[in-house]
């Protein structure tokens, strides 16, 4: 039976791209810093967060009552203990937080808000989780960034408590903040597995946009959705939502002196006792780690991957998905401006790059037997490259480049290419260098997707 393993080049992750609203600029002698939403802070040098904290701590000393700029002077306090103890500096990082005493002048200057609840769970080093349930309690109705949803979320799903987690996730939905195309992608993910399979993420940001569309839309209720982990409390209840049975002697079973080597042991377990049929996600990581008699038992079936310890038509049921199961026209035009995301796993560009990178290997096959479908991939192929036009990426440790460039060469179309990086030799001449340049890319860039002129 003909089958095709297929996992996504590594430089579709890295298509993802992180922009933040500009708000006010903060000048501090020779330092000036473009205060930033987002993770720009993490851009920062210690003498740029030095100064945007004492920015943000001026304003809550003029205005105690403003909790958007306690958010602001929390999530810069946040940055600046962190980088310390991802440094090794925990002992500095301690009396730094006890210095600042930022929750002892939130809890006096906003007690019992939501943004003080936030910043005691987020920042403070007792009772995180008292604080947790406090937020979710008073969670305001507007005006919520998306990175708390997701963090309200990951705690429930923890705890299991589906009632809570169907308020936040309504909100977070409501809230216009989760990306339509992550949705729909998540949705297209679901559409193509059995009735009853079990969906493995590899992070709980994989299963979150399938939690909106189970608890908040009611569609795709009979997938079990489990996110990777090792931990003894995540490993049962992943075993309980499954059906497998677990026990004390079962998991010291997958005890390593690896963490990988574990995860391993634990999803070759699942894949061998699940009677549910098992899914990854295609674009997951743990594809390129596993050993080779369980990447053997994994047939792509376009959006997933499926373990099947017997050999089937995966290519059959991939082309059902394409054809029948997944809702792709909204790769061709949309018609609503896309939500940023500093995720790469709801990245509209990756996601989008996800289809192409999986589904181009059936375009042989369409164009000799299906020409609707094949002018059908066609047109949101195009759709998909024209919106990466001109761009490019490079991959860490390689000489190898590639960008998507639009082309009237046999009509109009777009290509995805490779290329090789070129050294300049210092002793040539411009038009030298120009020449060898020129026959050094004409032999050493090879197109990998192309698309067809559309009529």
């Amino acid at each position: 039976m003909k089958r095709t393993v297929m996992t996504l080049l590594a430089f579709a992750l890295l298509l993802a791209s992180a922009s933040a609203q500009k708000v006010t600029i903060a000048k501090k002698g020779k330092v000036q810093v473009i205060l930033d939403d987002g993770q720009t802070l993490r851009r920062m040098d210690s003498l740029q967060l030095d100064s945007v904290y004492k920015y943000w701590d001026n304003v809550v000393a003029e205005h105690p009552k403003d909790e958007a700029a306690w958010r602001k002077l929390s999530d810069v306090e946040l940055e600046r203990v962190t980088r310390l103890m991802l440094y090794g500096k925990d002992k500095e990082a301690e009396q730094l937080h006890k210095e600042l005493d930022l929750l002892g002048h939130m809890s006096q200057a906003i007690p019992g808000t939501y943004t003080y609840y936030h910043a005691a769970n987020v920042n403070g080093w007792e009772r995180p989780i008292a604080y947790a349930d406090s937020a979710i309690a008073i969670l305001p109705k507007k005006d919520v960034p998306a990175e708390d949803y997701d963090r309200w979320a990951a705690y429930l799903i923890g705890k299991k408590d589906t009632l809570r987690l169907t308020k936040v996730l309504t909100q977070y939905y409501e809230s216009g903040q989760y990306p339509a195309s992550a949705l729909q992608y998540d949705y297209n993910e679901l559409q193509g597995m059995e009735k009853g399979g079990v969906y493995l993420g590899q992070t709980q940001g994989y299963i979150l946009g399938k939690l909106i569309l189970q608890l908040v839309l009611g569609v795709h209720k009979d997938k079990i959705l489990c996110s990777e982990g090792n931990v003894k409390s995540h490993v049962k209840r992943m075993f309980e939502s499954i059906g497998i049975p677990f026990s004390d002697e079962i998991y010291n079973s997958f005890k390593t002196s690896k963490q990988d080597d574990e995860l391993i042991a634990i999803m070759r377990y699942i894949f061998e006792h699940s009677k549910r049929p098992v899914y990854l996600s295609a674009s997951t990581r743990f594809l390129t780690g596993i050993p080779d008699d369980l990447k053997a038992c994994l047939y792509n079936e376009g959006l997933t991957m499926r373990y099947s310890a017997k050999p089937y038509n995966n290519v059959a049921v991939k082309r059902r998905n394409v054809e029948q199961r997944y809702m792709m026209d909204y790769l061709v035009l949309q018609f609503h401006p896309e939500v940023k995301s500093f995720r790469t796993s709801k990245s509209s560009s990756s996601l989008a790059f996800n289809y192409l990178i999986l589904l181009y290997d059936l375009m042989p096959y369409y164009k000799k037997h299906n020409a609707d479908q094949y002018a059908r991939l066609n047109r949101i192929f195009t759709g998909i490259m024209s919106k990466l036009s001109e761009r490019g990426w490079s991959l860490p440790n390689s000489d190898k480049s590639y960008y998507v460039n639009y082309s009237k060469e046999g009509g109009p179309h777009y290509e995805f290419k490779e290329q090789i990086g070129y050294k300049s030799d210092p002793n040539d001449d411009a038009e030298t260098d120009k020449r060898k340049r020129d026959e050094f890319f004409k032999k050493n860039t090879r197109v990998l997707i192309k698309t067809e002129p559309l009529e």
